[in-house]
């Protein structure tokens, strides 16, 4: 596996069909301690020069580009359900506009890219962003862009040999049914979402105490430094998945979104038959499922697994580009935690398809993790200040 593919394309001339770029996991959120976006000045210039282009641009933004997960519906007051477990129209609606108010610089980038007809934007679905399947949310986006025939929302982009999934539907604990989309419940209309959001909404708290902890990899490595606190995440786990099969779908026995997680024991108990230990990554998934169609495409390109992937073989080549969301490698030796790069795909649609991994540096600081586990909320401020932005709260 190759880590990074920089610069192999000359530049674009002028005579170029079309170019399309692609960069998922952005995550922006509502600009609190649990949003882990903070690089808007880096992005949208990278948007307002694409903007500049004269030749036709897709902008792929593969999946979790917005943050609707970690996401207030509110702030202030002592509200019960800041992070709501039922995810309503309504309740997805005041998250995207806490979203937009906390983004403003990045939407009007994508404001402004999209003033040329043939400069589509293709909101690709994850995970984090399910909420885009309501077409409320859908008008309000093209609304906020001033755009409607070239603000596109999609599961998946298909076009010209180029594949782009976000990846969630290869991983069972994320996926969601997609042919039993919404629950009703007390005459509202639900979204149907996967039992990991149930786990994400109900240890919501950790993610307001330990904001920074989230962003360091790899884990194995934080857990040896953070042992205590490891502890703790751990039995909240084991205690919430306890009431997720003893307790919640009794005590809530009426509200749907508490059903016990058939489907969950179902692929453990797979699993085990097939003595499947360990659970199987995106791409291992998707190309047992798709074997005899990989020759279909000729790039595929992944998000949802925060790691830079490159695999080529035949007449293909699979890519995940990595997040944008604020993250670091943590050195087991020295505990210094540095920022990791940005990364895009940038493909040119000629006579030929070429492609190239391109790496954004951001001027940022190595910070100590010793330092940071003693005022994490310090440090998420100090990140973010160092990039030029400032949280809301």
């Amino acid at each position: 596996m190759k880590e990074n593919i920089i610069n192999t394309l000359t530049p674009i001339c002028s005579e170029v069909k079309k170019e399309i770029v692609i960069l998922g996991d952005i995550e922006l959120g509502a600009g609190n301690i649990t949003d882990d976006f903070i690089s808007d000045k880096t992005l949208a210039q990278l948007i307002l020069k694409l903007s500049k282009k004269n030749h036709p641009v897709d902008l792929i933004l593969n999946g979790d580009t917005l943050d609707f997960i970690k996401t207030p519906v509110m702030f202030e007051g002592k509200i019960k359900h800041r992070f709501p477990r039922h995810i309503t129209q309504e309740s997805s609606l005041q998250k995207l506009k806490n979203i937009y108010y906390a983004h403003q610089k990045v939407f009007q980038a994508w404001k402004e890219f999209a003033r040329k007809k043939d400069h589509n934007i293709y909101f690709i679905i994850g995970n984090h962003d399910y909420d885009l399947l309501f077409k409320g949310v859908r008008t309000e986006i093209k609304r906020l862009l001033e755009a409607h025939k070239n603000i596109h929302f999609e599961m998946l982009y298909k076009q010209h040999g180029v594949y782009v999934q976000h990846g969630q539907q290869y991983d069972f604990m994320h996926s969601i049914n997609l042919n039993n989309l919404w629950l009703k419940f007390k005459k509202k209309k639900l979204l149907n979402m996967p039992w990991m959001f149930g786990a994400f909404n109900g240890m919501m708290f950790l993610k307001e105490q330990h904001p920074f902890l989230e962003r360091i990899n790899p884990r194995p490595v934080l857990t040896k430094f953070v042992k205590k606190v490891n502890k703790k995440i751990n039995w909240e786990t084991i205690k919430y998945f306890l009431k997720t099969i003893f307790y919640y779908p009794i005590r809530y026995i009426r509200d749907p979104t508490y059903r016990w997680p058939w489907e969950l024991f179902g692929k453990f108990y797979n699993s085990i038959k097939n003595v499947q230990w360990d659970m199987e990554d995106i791409i291992s998934v998707f190309k047992r499922k798709n074997k005899k169609k990989m020759h279909h495409s000729k790039i595929y390109v992944f998000g949802h697994v925060h790691k830079t992937y490159l695999e080529e073989k035949g007449n293909w080549v699979i890519l995940h580009p990595d997040t944008w969301r604020d993250e670091y490698m943590l050195n087991s030796e020295t505990k210094k935690l540095t920022p990791k790069s940005k990364r895009y795909v940038r493909i040119e649609v000629d006579d030929e398809l070429k492609w190239e991994l391109v790496k954004v540096d951001i001027q940022r600081s190595e910070f100590d993790l010793d330092d940071v586990l003693k005022d994490e909320i310090g440090f998420v401020r100090k990140a973010a200040e160092e990039e030029g932005y400032t949280l809301l709260f």
